[in-house]
C-alpha cells in the first residue's frame, strides 16, 4: 500500500471519527477529544521538553485528563465549575516545587509545561463550550468548525500544488505558498456561506462566515506555529497516531489557535 492510499483512508477514518463522535452524543465527543488532549500534551512536552522526567510529564498528562473532566462535567452536568481551580492549582504548585530543585533546564521546562496548558488543554477544552453554545449539546456546531477547517486545508493544499509559486514562509513551512494560504482562505469562507442552509437552527450566515473568516486567519498561523516548533525540535511529526498524517498536533494545529479566537467571537457577537 504505497503512501497516498494509506494517506487518503487514514484521513476518511480520522474524518468519520471526528464527525461519528459528535453525532453520537457528548459522552463519546467528550471521550475522543479527552484522549485527544492528553495524547495532544504529551506530544507537545516531547517536542518542547524531550529532557523533562518521565514522571512529571505523566502527571502533566494526568491533570491535562483531570481539567478536561472537569471541565465536560461542568459544562454537560452542571458540575460545579470551582473544581477546575483544583488540577490548575496543582499545576502550579508543581512548578513551584520544581523550582526548588537544582535544573538548569528549569526555565524552559516549567514553560513548556505552563505554555502546554494554555496551548493544548484549553482549546480542546473549548470544544465543549463550542458543542453546548446553544444552550444544549448540539453536534452541528462542532461539526460546522470541522468543515471549515478541513476545507481551509483542503482548498490550500489544492491551490498550493497546482497554483503555488510564491513562498511564504519557506524558513518555517517550505511547501507553503501565497496562493495556497489565498485558495484556502477563499474555500473556508465560501463553505461559511452555504453552512446556513446545511445546517439549519444553527447560527445565522453572517456569523458563520465570520467564523469561516477568523478560521482561515487562524488556523494558517496555527499551521505554521506547530510547523516552527517542529523545526526548532529537529522533528517531521509531532507523533505517529494517525499513519501517513502525524500526530494528534499535527492534525489539531489550526484548532488549537483558531478555536478560542472562534468562542472569543461567539460569546461576543453571538450571545
Amino acid at each position: 500500500m504505497n503512501n497516498f492510499v494509506l494517506r487518503t483512508i487514514v484521513g476518511i477514518i480520522f474524518s468519520l471519527a471526528v464527525i461519528g463522535s459528535a453525532f453520537a452524543g457528548p459522552i463519546a465527543f467528550s471521550l475522543l477529544f479527552g484522549f485527544f488532549t492528553i495524547k495532544g500534551v504529551q506530544e507537545f512536552l516531547r517536542m518542547t521538553a524531550p529532557d523533562l522526567r518521565r514522571n512529571l510529564r505523566r502527571v502533566a498528562m494526568a491533570l491535562a485528563g483531570i481539567f478536561y473532566l472537569f471541565y465536560v462535567l461542568n459544562a454537560e452536568f452542571g458540575f460545579s465549575g470551582q473544581w477546575l481551580f483544583v488540577p490548575a492549582i496543582i499545576w502550579l504548585l508543581i512548578l513551584c516545587i520544581e523550582m526548588i530543585r537544582v535544573n538548569e533546564s528549569f526555565i524552559s521546562q516549567m514553560s513548556a509545561l505552563l505554555f502546554g496548558f494554555v496551548y493544548v488543554v484549553i482549546p480542546f477544552s473549548l470544544l465543549i463550550t463550542l458543542a453546548n453554545f446553544l444552550g444544549a449539546f448540539e453536534p452541528k456546531l462542532p461539526f460546522g468548525f470541522f468543515l471549515i477547517l478541513w476545507a481551509n486545508d483542503s482548498g490550500a493544499y489544492i491551490t498550493g500544488k497546482f497554483l503555488g509559486k510564491h513562498k511564504l514562509l519557506e524558513a518555517v513551512s517550505p511547501k507553503k505558498t501565497w496562493e495556497g494560504l489565498v485558495g484556502g482562505m477563499f474555500v473556508a469562507i465560501l463553505s461559511g456561506y452555504f453552512l446556513t442552509d446545511v445546517l439549519s437552527n444553527t447560527l445565522a450566515r453572517e456569523h458563520w462566515i465570520a467564523v469561516a473568516a477568523i478560521v482561515a486567519v487562524f488556523a494558517n498561523l496555527g499551521d505554521l506555529i506547530e510547523s516552527q516548533m517542529k523545526r526548532i525540535a529537529g522533528i517531521k511529526d509531532s507523533g505517529r497516531l494517525l499513519p501517513g498524517h502525524g500526530g494528534v498536533l499535527d492534525r489539531f494545529d489550526g484548532l488549537l489557535v483558531a478555536l478560542p479566537l472562534v468562542i472569543i467571537y461567539l460569546i461576543t457577537f453571538v450571545k
